[in-house]
């Protein structure tokens, strides 16, 4: 089995929470030099971008080590798991979610994971992928996305394509951005990076960003994308989760790794919000945008992990 091929070597974390490490990595459909190239091309053109936007990591992930290490699956674990069980567990808040969206009473036998909608529906995993319908027609509750089609709703109908795709013949390039700038001015870089795949041919004019690469939005993402994704860190102690920026600054205030793992396998928790209310949430969501402090104080409002069907 190869192993992934570092071009640009990890120089260690960032603990002081003043910069945040974005993780993004390429769709295998549109990982390339030239995606790279637009990309890095966007941050150095600008001196806004190239003094608050430093590459920290860039690594080639061969397919075979991708597949035989099962990294795709263990990061869309919850995903896939919704997927294979649709709205048979699905909690009473994204009951209620369902319910305030499309008008109607619930019924889980209706509300089909992505697997079982492939019969139903007799679509493959691409034209299941490919399926769009308007915004009246879809939802996303604590992180997962739900289509209507006729009389069914299918429940996160791009994790087969998403597993179908990653093979052993197919790479994917990581990279990893060291970022000084609020979350609103970064994802004004990744927009204009899309502008730019979009003029190089890389993405279709009306091809979502998301269909080209990933990049994480949250500090707990960055947790999970590190975890997943940061290749030649030492853990011989037993994780490397104080080798990624958030995890060592977590920490260092006192968050036992265990707690850290924890957190981004069952992201789905109970959260008390500033009003005292108790609600549902994403960790992952929940912290999107926010600076290290904010993502701490996030996890501080959480009340439990919700108690859904093992996932």
């Amino acid at each position: 089995m190869k192993e992934p091929a570092l071009l640009v070597p990890y120089p260690g974390p960032d603990a002081s929470g003043d910069t945040c490490d974005v993780y993004l990595y390429l769709r295998p459909e549109t990982n390339g030099v030239l995606t790279e190239s637009v990309m890095m091309k966007t941050i150095v053109g600008d001196t806004q971008w190239k003094e608050a936007v430093k590459l920290v990591y860039l690594a080639n992930y061969p397919g075979d080590f991708i597949h035989t290490r099962h990294l795709v699956e263990h990061h869309y674990k919850v995903k896939i798991f919704f997927a294979r069980n649709g709205g048979s567990v699905f909690s009473s808040g994204m009951r209620r979610d369902f319910e305030k969206k499309f008008n109607v009473d619930f019924d889980e036998d209706k509300v089909l994971g992505a697997f079982d909608a492939l019969d139903y529906t007799g679509f493959g995993e691409e034209d299941l992928f490919g399926y769009r319908v308007g915004e009246e027609d879809m939802m996303v509750t604590l992180g997962q996305n739900v289509k209507r089609r006729g009389d069914i709703w299918i429940v996160n109908y791009d994790i087969p394509a998403i597993l179908h795709r990653n093979t052993f013949d197919t790479d994917i390039a990581v990279m990893v951005f060291r970022v000084s700038l609020n979350w609103k001015d970064f994802e004004e870089l990744v927009a204009l990076m899309s502008i730019h795949l979009v003029e190089s041919g890389v993405l279709g004019k009306d091809t979502p960003p998301s269909r080209a690469f990933h990049y994480s939005r949250s500090p707990w993402e960055q947790l999970l994308d590190g975890i997943d994704y940061l290749w030649g860190v030492d853990i011989s102690d037993g994780g490397a989760e104080d080798d990624i920026s958030f995890g060592a600054y977590m920490m260092s205030r006192g968050y036992s790794r265990q707690h850290l793992k924890d957190i981004i396998r069952r992201p789905l928790v109970l959260y008390k919000d500033v009003d005292g209310n108790t609600r549902e949430r994403n960790i992952f969501e929940l912290s999107s945008g926010m600076t290290y402090p904010e993502a701490e104080q996030a996890l501080n409002r959480v009340v439990r992990t919700l108690d859904l069907r093992t996932y």
